[in-house]
This record gives C-alpha cells, sequence and structure tokens, in this order.
C-alpha cells in the first residue's frame, strides 16, 4: 500500500512540473496601470528631507515605493520631532470612482490618521495637491491642504496648509533631494 501512495505522488510532482515547465499556459499578467496611477512614480526612490516646521529645521530621510502590482504609493518617513524620533507612514492611490486620488498618513505624534479623497495632479504633472483632514497643532480637527511640488527628478517640495475659512497659513515645509 506505501509503495502505491508514493508512486501516486511521484506521478503527481512529475505532471506538476510538467505543467510548470511545458509553458502551455499563459501567466497571467498584471491588468495595465492608468495614466493616473504612473503619475505616482514622481514620488518613487530614497530621499533626503530638510523639515521646517514651528521655527526649527531638522532632517530625515524618505523612502517612496509602488506596490500592489504598482497601484499603490507606499512612503516611510523618518527623521526627528521637538527633538524625538518621527516615523510616518502613507499610502496613496488613485480611486477611479471618484476620478482622483486619495490616501492616508499615520505617524508617531499619535493623532489620528490624514485622509484626503479629493488629490489631483496639474496638467502638467509637476503639482499635486489635496485638502485633507486632520488634526492641527492644537490638537484640534482641523483642514488642511497637502501641496507637492516636483521642479525636476531630483527634487521636490511638500507644504502642508492649515485652512481656516479663507485663511490658509503654511504650517511646515520639507524640501527633498533625491538620493536614489
Amino acid at each position: 500500500m506505501q509503495v502505491f501512495f508514493l508512486a501516486a505522488a511521484f506521478a503527481c510532482a512529475l505532471l506538476v512540473l510538467h505543467a510548470q515547465s511545458s509553458g502551455t499556459r499563459p501567466e497571467p499578467s498584471a491588468p495595465a496601470l492608468p495614466k493616473e496611477v504612473k503619475r505616482l512614480e514622481a514620488w518613487v526612490g530614497t530621499w533626503d528631507a530638510e523639515v521646517e516646521m514651528m521655527g526649527t529645521t531638522s532632517s530625515g530621510s524618505e523612502t517612496c515605493r509602488l506596490d500592489c502590482a504598482g497601484f499603490w504609493l507606499v512612503t516611510e518617513h523618518t527623521g526627528s520631532f521637538m527633538g524625538q524620533p518621527f516615523h510616518g507612514r502613507g499610502l496613496t492611490g488613485f480611486d477611479p470612482a471618484r476620478q482622483a486620488y486619495a490616501g492616508v498618513w499615520v505617524d508617531s505624534i499619535g493623532g489620528p490618521m490624514s485622509v484626503f479623497t479629493d488629490g489631483e495632479f496639474s496638467a502638467d504633472g509637476k503639482t499635486f495637491g489635496a485638502n485633507v483632514d486632520g488634526v492641527g497643532m492644537d490638537g484640534k480637527p482641523g483642514r488642511f491642504e497637502y501641496r507637492s511640488t516636483f521642479p525636476d527628478a531630483r527634487s521636490r517640495t511638500f507644504e502642508v496648509f492649515q485652512l481656516d475659512g479663507a485663511k490658509r497659513e503654511l504650517q511646515m515645509r520639507i524640501r527633498y533631494s533625491r538620493k536614489v
């Protein structure tokens, strides 16, 4: 009986190997990425960061990569905030139902996540903007504008403006230089 099971297992293994190597079945291909998703490539890479916030300047590093078959941008930022280590994570993608970019941001400061659902690139692809629900420096819920500019492939700038009615006040600016 053992010989029968051993022979059956061997035959199954041969069939699996043959099916894998025969090349008769085409490999499933990933869906083509829409042009809106391809625009996220502007962020991809490793960046040195100079952070200006609350009258101080600090340095950090950010790594951005595409994940989930290239549909989502994953952002990982490390640095310091008020003398303490800082870690932040973001996820950005294109929502075809809304025809807009959507994303979330969480970090080690401990506040609730920041969320946007209306992000868009300018026609020339050099500016990205989104309105964000988040928490202000006072710990209270607030409305913000995220603005990223891409003057060239080696640099970018990220700014956060707090919105209060018609008032728009710069809260933070990060200047990035591409490392890789």
